[in-house]
C-alpha cells in the first residue's frame, strides 16, 4: 500500500476571517492549527480536513455535519464552533481555542510525579471531570446526538480552573439518522468502543456512557486494565456475546480506590447495555449521590481542604 503524501502545511494563509499561525494538532485527513481571528482579535483553532484523504465513512457532508451538530449545541463544556468553510482542495472551521491538554497528555503529565499517590488525578478531579462530562452527555442526548468515541484524546482538561470540555464530534451521530456507508464499519476507538458498537449495531446513548467508563477507569488506575491485544482483536473480543473485556475493575487492581467508587464506573462498562444506567442523567444522579463521601474520605485521607 503506498505511503499517502504528506499533508501541506497552510501555516501562514488567511481562511476566512483567521490567519493560520501554527500546527497543533495532526491527523490522518487533517490539521488542527493556532489562528488569530483578525476581525474580533481573538486566538482561535482551526480544523482542515482535505478533500483527497476523505473516504467512505468520513465524507465531505459527515464533516459538514460535525460543524453544523456541534454549532447547535451551545454548552459550556463543549468546544465552540465559530465558523464554516471550503476551499476546493479542503473544508475546514474555526473554533474556540482551548489552552489546555488532552486527558491522555494530562495523565502522562501526571505519571512523571514523584509521589506515586499524586500519578494519577485525585478523588475531586475525577469527580469534577466525570460531573462535567456526564452533564454534555445528558444534554447531548437530550438534544439527540451521540458523541460516538469517547475517549481521553477528545476530553480537554484545563488546569486552572479544573474544567473539561468534549471535543471532536466527527463520527456524532443524530437518533434516527445513520449512513448507509456506516454499515461496513465499526466506529469508534478499539480500547473505548462499546460491545454493541463492536458488533456494528445501531447504538444509543448508552454506548457513550460505555465508553466513558473505560476513560474513567483508566483515569483512576493510570492504565486501561485489558488485555494488550492487536486493534481488530480488541473489536472481536468485545463483539462476543459475553465479551471478557477487563482484567478486573478500580477496586481489583487497587484495593486503596473506594469501592463506591469502582463500582459506580463498573455499572457503566457491563456489556449488556440494559443492565448499565438507562442513560446519563441517571449516572448523573448515581455520581452525585456518592460524590459527598468520596470527597470527605479523599479529605481524610489527604488531611487536606479540596476545593
Amino acid at each position: 500500500m503506498a505511503i499517502p503524501a504528506a499533508l501541506p502545511d497552510l501555516t501562514g494563509q488567511t481562511l476566512g476571517t483567521v490567519t493560520l499561525l501554527q500546527k497543533i494538532g495532526e491527523g490522518s485527513m487533517g490539521v488542527v492549527y493556532r489562528g488569530f481571528q483578525n476581525t474580533l482579535s481573538r486566538p482561535v483553532a482551526v480544523k482542515v480536513v482535505f478533500r483527497n484523504r476523505l473516504n467512505k465513512l468520513f465524507t465531505s457532508e459527515r464533516f459538514r455535519q460535525e460543524a453544523e451538530v456541534v454549532a447547535n449545541l451551545l454548552h459550556s463544556n463543549i468546544v465552540t464552533i465559530f465558523e464554516f468553510g471550503e476551499q476546493p482542495d479542503f473544508m475546514y472551521f474555526i473554533m474556540q481555542l482551548v489552552e489546555g491538554v488532552n486527558l491522555s497528555a494530562w495523565l502522562k503529565q501526571k505519571k512523571k510525579h514523584p509521589l506515586p499517590r499524586k500519578r494519577v488525578p485525585s478523588m475531586d478531579e475525577l469527580l469534577r471531570l466525570a460531573e462535567q462530562v456526564l452533564e454534555v452527555l445528558a444534554f447531548a442526548h437530550a438534544e439527540g446526538v451521540i458523541h460516538r468515541d469517547i475517549k481521553p484524546e477528545n476530553l480537554l482538561w484545563i488546569e486552572k480552573s479544573r474544567k473539561v470540555l468534549v471535543a471532536d464530534f466527527g463520527l456524532a451521530a443524530v437518533y434516527h439518522t445513520v449512513y448507509d456507508e456506516e454499515k461496513a464499519f465499526i466506529l469508534g476507538s478499539p480500547l473505548y468502543v462499546s460491545p454493541e458498537q463492536a458488533r456494528g449495531e445501531t447504538v444509543d446513548g448508552r454506548a457513550d456512557l460505555f465508553s466513558f467508563g473505560c476513560v474513567l477507569l483508566e483515569m483512576t488506575l493510570g492504565f486501561l486494565p485489558v488485555k494488550v491485544e492487536r486493534p481488530e482483536r480488541i473489536f472481536q473480543t468485545r463483539a462476543k456475546e459475553s465479551p471478557d473485556m477487563f482484567t478486573g475493575m478500580a477496586h481489583d487492581h487497587s484495593p486503596a480506590v473506594p469501592r463506591p467508587w469502582s463500582d459506580f464506573v463498573a455499572k457503566a462498562l457491563v456489556a449488556k447495555r440494559d443492565q448499565r444506567y438507562a442513560g446519563a442523567e441517571q449516572m448523573l444522579t448515581a455520581l452525585r449521590n456518592i460524590a459527598p463521601g468520596l470527597r470527605a474520605g479523599d479529605k481524610e485521607d489527604t488531611g487536606q481542604a479540596t476545593a
